[in-house]
């Protein structure tokens, strides 16, 4: 098959999903990252990659819809 190389693991809840090629941690294929042929966690593909994420998180104490009018 052309896919052995893919470990599989069933989560808790019941889902099939790839393990993480480095570290073996249960992943579903939402979440999942894709390098080459083999599925990582988000930590190792950044660290195989060296792509990060892009959101940007402000610590606003007041929310738009919080301000007075």
């Amino acid at each position: 098959m052309p896919h052995e190389h893919i470990q599989l693991a069933q989560a808790p809840n019941g889902e099939l999903g790839p393990r993480c090629h480095t570290c073996g941690v249960r992943l579903t294929f939402g979440n999942a990252m894709v390098v080459d042929k083999y599925y990582m966690c988000w930590d190792h593909y950044v660290e195989a990659t060296g792509a990060d994420t892009a959101t940007e998180v402000s610590s606003a104490d007041e929310r738009f819809w919080m301000k007075p009018e």
